[in-house]
């Protein structure tokens, strides 16, 4: 019997449990988990003000039964990343990098969990400060 592999992305700063939701149910499709941690570099060049260095995240990720392998991840998710990692299933909740890949593997689209987003923790933090 074949492992079938699953790979997710995220930053995964302050983790939640919607990020929680995003593995479980992408764990799901396949037999083992694995999850791209952007590096602080890639997160940075995107805009993010992260909390957590990449290598704590990468340690929360990790230190989740449901994930079998966490790795930092320096470039954009392509098509021959996603093939050198012997991907079966890319699991993700963007749209276009879905329809981007779509036609060169399986592509889940999961929504987001609503009503929760690391930049509203950081937010509702920031308003207890005053």
């Amino acid at each position: 019997m074949d492992m079938k592999k699953v790979v997710v992305h995220g930053t995964f700063d302050i983790f939640h449990y919607g990020h929680l939701n995003y593995l479980e149910k992408a764990k799901k499709y396949g037999d083992y988990l694995i999850a791209l941690v952007s590096s602080d570099k890639l997160a940075e060049e995107r805009g993010k003000n992260l909390y957590f260095d990449e290598q704590i995240r990468k340690r929360i990720i990790s230190s989740l039964k449901i994930v079998d392998e966490a790795i930092i991840r320096n470039t954009n998710i392509t098509k021959e990343l996603l093939k050198s990692l012997e991907t079966d299933v890319f699991v993700t909740t963007d749209n276009d990098l879905a329809n981007l890949l779509k036609d060169d593997i399986k592509v889940i689209v999961l929504p987001r969990t609503e009503g929760i987003s690391s930049t509203l923790i950081r937010n509702h933090i920031k308003k207890g400060e005053k």
